[in-house]
């Protein structure tokens, strides 16, 4: 329950556990019923109800109570006094000066172009009036009811500014007034006007409104837009404050805009309408090349809503190339190479210059690093390329940025104390490199589109990093215990030992950086985000061990204090990050004393919440296969009891498998058609591998055949609930959509063979136990119902190698055996694609495994002789092979093996019955029969009985083979006295189907009348006498054998066993031959001899 609730009041929406993917959580899956209905109008709703009259009304009066009023701006109302107040200063001075100072205002004004009309005229309709509408209609009934509606804008600022201040005059206010006015700290207008309408309706809330998408499609707003960007913006370049009050209110107005509307179309059109990013672009670029606009007071002010524009622009998704509108792609492209430009210039600047241009700058580089992760491969790969080639500059100025000396952040004994401004000031520009730095090194989680480009950058630094000349290192090891810089820096050393493993030595030596590893594990170190700084240092650790393959020195000691994180952390990410250097350690040899209860404690919350992954582990693992390997050796570690029992019953066991079959994407409930729809369709969702990578599934399906060999039953229990997790996920696993995602992963190809194998080992469990059979009915069903066996065949066939096809085939041919649709399936496989599947086939039967040599032989004897006729001549083809001359079968024939041979001469057997082309082939090819006779003298007895039954078969019906089957004559006649009952019964058969082939003359050479008459009457077993006296009903049609058997005497001795059948007692079965008894010595008499 605790984990539930947990789940339900994460902060973050987008890790919450939210619907229906609760209704997948343990604590209530299964118990709740879901209305498919619709609820009837009288149904209400629990979470919503509307306010009585009442309160609305009161509601209403608050909100109108609330509302900005005026229409004068605060920002100019602070300017225009104190203008006054210069003013009055100056009323003293002479004329002279008076004058020059009203020339020069003068020009500026007959310079400076009118702002634009943002209020409507009484016969034109407010454009926030059409726009925005009832969101809109408490304001301005506001202004309809109290005020007159403002008159247009033209000259407005300097009338108001007139009539407010009376001794403010054109020709006494000079330009440098002007300048002298202080906007750093002013706030935009929280006044009524229609720029602070605009600007609260853009706000970004977490319920998106309409009217920003409003704006976006109304014209008239864009032109506008566009032409305060350009005539406020000519202002700014000359130093105008005008211009300044002008453009601030539209760039903050922008950057709500883009960042509140989600709709691509409408927002990158109104971004090409109103002239971005080139508009806000070209003012940063002229403002860098201007001086005098830089001693502006309120350059900083505009500066910042400036970046703000052009940071919300660069992450807008019509950015990204899976929402690409129009040429948006090349025009962020553009854009970010300018912007590149500008940052290389800046950073190339003298060290204590426009640090607070350098800082906003920086954070916009983040922001495009991220827009640029999510992009295309050629997009990302052409950016990070190029930061190592056209703009270098802008990465040797991150690095140069972080080799400069910082103020401290705790000031030395005895130290003057540093000023608080100065010390945030020195504090936020490292921050803002240090984060640039690592969102430029960083792999992001899931777009691995960038990460071979990133990785070029990474190993770059990395190179720089090893160089004993380069401060980079001591700097970078100096700052793991800064309190601001240390997330940062941790991820750039992270990313830079994933490439370089002479930097995993360097550090694995170094002492400062390991005991300031070990500080940040222990939580000694006082950092802004230890949870998240501690996850990476663990993860950085595990890949110290991982690439070392050796424990750094005095990383043994550190076991105890990461099982302690481990089992008493409430963060996901880093109990799954202490797991993970868990794992590594424990593979290294050192020991840590953890308790079953702690540990399953900390695995089921830690499988049951939802995952936060920050980071990707090392070695390109899932964010939860550090605690699945974890757990792996925790089940089967010696002297530690019994473990498996204590997990088998828990919780955890089932939440594992609930979590597994979410990362894999599996529907829970759905008809088998509908599954089968699902496994069997390219479209299948592909799974998350950054939660479970293909080395973490291995490792599952691992940790389930530790639990299931001791705790069978527990095995069978699941595979044997129909719709079960375990049973939807292992037949998923083999379904051809799963194996092409898993071929296409990381690792993936390495990890296939490992997945299957271990599929194929826990799905045979039921036919190595004692299983009831309608238990065992019940598991094959469902097996037959997914399509395994066709899935098995196509998995051998594409995916795995010869060595390692043979537990596959294995189980194949056990379902094909047992039920006849899983045989059915087997031979459309083969038909939908049979040039494949025919070589992979051959391949294996010619291959040096002789167990899986025997099952496919096996497999394919039972289809010749389950199946008819017209489902058989792929299995002739492949016998016959390309070139039509039996290589397979003479391969086959003449294997060492005996159960080869024995299961080869059985498959021929079967398909002599049927299949004329391969009598054919006996009598053609030179050879091939003499190998089939070879047989009847095998040492083997299972080779002499399948041998005669071919041979039998052969005999029968064999036109124009039979003279040539002459030469079995011999060696059947001498099977009729083998120890085989078996053999015995087949030889006589034989012999009995040789006879109508015109063969007397051999049969009598060889004595077989005599031999068979013996069988007949004193063999004893029941069928080899049935045997005998059906052969002897045969040849007696045969005139000379007629008349042996009669001088022989065969009715006598017949009518003796007849009677001996007679003799027995009225409760014992006659046996079957004595209908053959009685019906040969009737044949034998003188009248049917004439």
């Amino acid at each position: 329950m605790r984990n539930f609730l947990q789940g339900l009041l994460t902060k973050d929406p987008r890790q919450r556990l939210s619907w229906p993917d609760l209704l997948h959580h343990p604590f209530i899956a299964g118990r709740v019923t879901i209305l498919t209905e619709s609820a009837g109008p009288d149904l209400g709703t629990p979470f919503t109800s509307r306010l009585p009259p009442e309160l609305q009304v009161l509601k209403d009066q608050q909100a109108h109570r609330l509302a900005p009023k005026g229409n004068r701006s605060r920002i100019l109302r602070q300017a225009c006094k104190r203008m006054a107040e210069e003013a009055k200063q100056k009323k003293h001075q002479n004329t002279g000066p008076a004058l020059e100072q009203e020339d020069r205002t003068s020009k500026v004004a007959s310079g400076t172009a009118s702002l634009p009309r943002l209020k409507a005229t009484p016969q034109e309709p407010s454009l926030l009036t059409g726009v925005l509408g009832s969101e809109m209609k408490s304001s301005w009934a506001e202004w309809r009811a109290g005020e007159a509606p403002p008159a247009p804008w033209e000259n407005w600022i300097t009338q108001d500014c007139e009539r407010a201040f009376p001794e403010l005059r054109p020709e006494v206010v000079g330009q440098q007034s002007l300048d002298a006015v202080d906007l750093e700290n002013e706030e935009p207008d929280n006044d009524d006007d229609e720029w602070q309408h605009l600007l609260e309706t853009t706000e970004p809330v977490p319920v998106q409104l309409k009217a920003p998408l409003a704006l976006l499609c109304n014209p008239d707003f864009c032109q506008r837009i566009q032409s305060q960007l350009h005539e406020a913006g000519g202002q700014i370049l000359k130093g105008v404050l005008e211009g300044a009050s002008r453009i601030l209110p539209v760039l903050r107005v922008l950057s709500s805009l883009l960042s509140s509307c989600g709709d691509s179309v409408p927002l990158y059109s109104f971004c090409r309408e109103a002239g971005l990013p080139r508009l806000p672009l070209s003012l940063l670029r002229h403002s860098q090349e201007s001086s005098s606009l830089q001693q502006q007071c309120w350059y900083g002010t505009f500066l910042r809503d400036l970046m703000a524009v052009i940071q919300a622009y660069f992450a807008c998704t019509f950015n990204l190339e899976r929402s690409q509108t129009g040429d948006s792609l090349q025009v962020f492209q553009e854009a970010a190479n300018l912007f590149l430009e500008l940052l290389g210039k800046l950073l190339a600047q003298p060290d204590d210059s426009e640090q607070t241009l350098r800082r906003d700058s920086l954070m916009c580089f983040t922001v495009l690093c991220e827009a640029m992760d999510g992009n295309s491969w050629t997009i990302s790969r052409a950016f990070y390329s190029s930061l190592m080639t056209t703009q270098r500059a802008v990465l040797d100025g991150l690095l140069h940025g972080l080799t400069v000396p910082q103020l401290p952040f705790h000031s030395p004994p005895g130290a003057p104390e540093v000023s608080q401004p100065l010390r945030e000031q020195s504090e936020d520009l490292p921050g803002a490199m240090s984060s640039a730095l690592a969102a430029l090194c960083t792999a992001p989680v899931g777009l691995p589109s960038c990460w071979e480009a990133k990785e070029q950058i990474s190993r770059h630094l990395a190179n720089q990093l090893t160089e004993d000349s380069n401060q980079l290192r001591s700097s970078l090891i100096s700052g793991l215990q800064h309190p601001i810089l240390c997330l940062h820096l941790l991820k750039v050393l992270y990313a830079c030992c994933h490439v370089s493993e002479p930097l995993c030595r360097l550090l694995g030596q170094e002492p400062l950086a390991l005991e300031s590893l070990w500080k940040l594990v222990q939580g000694k170190v006082k950092v802004v985000d230890w949870e998240e700084s501690a996850e990476v240092t663990l993860y950085l650790l595990s890949l110290l061990v991982l690439h070392l393959q050796d424990l750094p020195s005095g990383m043994e000691k550190l076991g105890s204090e990461v099982a302690t994180v481990f089992t008493h952390s409430h963060v996901v990410p880093l109990v799954s990050a202490a797991a993970c250097l868990l794992g590594q350690l424990g593979q290294q040899g050192v020991t840590f004393d953890l308790q079953p209860v702690e540990w399953i404690a900390a695995a089921t919350h830690a499988l049951s919440a939802p995952a936060e992954v920050r980071l990707t582990p090392p070695g390109g693992c899932g964010f939860y296969d550090g605690l699945l390997i974890l757990l792996l050796q925790l089940l089967t570690q010696q002297g530690k009891g019994n473990p498996i029992r204590v997990v088998a019953s828990s919780e955890m066991w089932t939440i594992l498998w609930h979590r597994f079959s979410m990362v894999l994407r599996l529907p829970e409930e759905a008809s088998v058609q509908e599954e089968e729809q699902s496994l069997s369709s390219p479209q299948s969702p592909e799974p998350d591998w950054t939660l479970i990578s293909p080395q973490g599934m291995a490792a599952l399906l691992s940790l389930a055949m530790a639990t299931f060999t001791q705790e069978p039953q527990l095995c069978l229990s699941h595979l044997s609930q129909r719709g079960s997790i375990l049973m939807s996920t292992l037949k998923h696993l083999l379904s051809p959509s799963f194996l092409h995602q898993l071929t296409q992963a990381l690792q993936g190809p390495e990890f296939l063979p490992v997945v299957v194998l271990s599929v194929c080992q826990l799905l045979c469990f039921p036919f190595a136990l004692d299983v009831d059979a309608d238990l065992l009915e019940g598991v094959l069903a469902d097996l037959t119902d997914s399509e395994v066996t066709a899935h098995l065949l196509q998995v051998c066939r594409h995916h795995l190698p010869l060595t390692q096809a043979e537990l596959p085939i294995s189980l194949l041919t056990r379902l094909a055996l047992s039920e006849p649709l899983s045989l059915n399936q087997f031979v459309s496989t083969v038909a939908a694609s049979p040039t494949t599947t025919i070589s992979f086939l051959s391949a294996a039967l010619l291959g040096d495994q002789p167990l899986l040599t025997s099952d496919l032989l096996s497999l394919l004897a039972h289809t010749a002789r389950v199946l008819s006729p017209s489902h058989l001549s792929f299995i002739q083809e492949l016998l016959a092979g390309p070139d039509e001359s039996y290589r397979t079968l003479r391969s086959l024939l003449g294997h060492p093996e005996n159960s080869v041979r024995a299961r080869t001469y059985g498959l021929l057997g079967h398909l002599l019955q049927h299949s004329g082309a391969l009598r054919g082939a006996l009598q053609s090819q030179l050879g091939l029969l003499n190998l089939l006779l070879l047989g009847l003298g095998d040492q083997d007895p299972a080779v002499r009985r399948a041998a005669s039954f071919a041979v039998g078969n052969a005999a029968y019906q064999a036109g124009p083979l039979g003279p040539a089957l002459a030469a079995a004559v011999p060696g059947m006649t001498q099977l009729l006295g083998d120890p085989q009952a078996g053999i015995r019964r087949n030889a006589a058969s034989a012999l009995g189907n040789l006879g109508p082939e015109g063969l007397g003359d051999e049969l009598l050479q060889c004595q077989v009348p005599q031999r068979l008459l013996e069988v007949a009457c004193g063999d004893p077993q029941p069928n080899v006498k049935e045997a005998a006296l059906v052969a002897l009903r045969s040849l007696r049609q045969e005139p000379c054998i007629h008349q042996v058997l009669v001088s022989l005497g065969a009715s006598e001795k017949l009518a003796l066993l007849s009677l001996g059948n007679q003799l027995l007692p009225h409760s014992s079965a006659r046996p079957a031959s004595a209908k053959h008894c009685r019906k040969l010595i009737h044949l034998l008499r003188p009248t049917h001899n004439t």
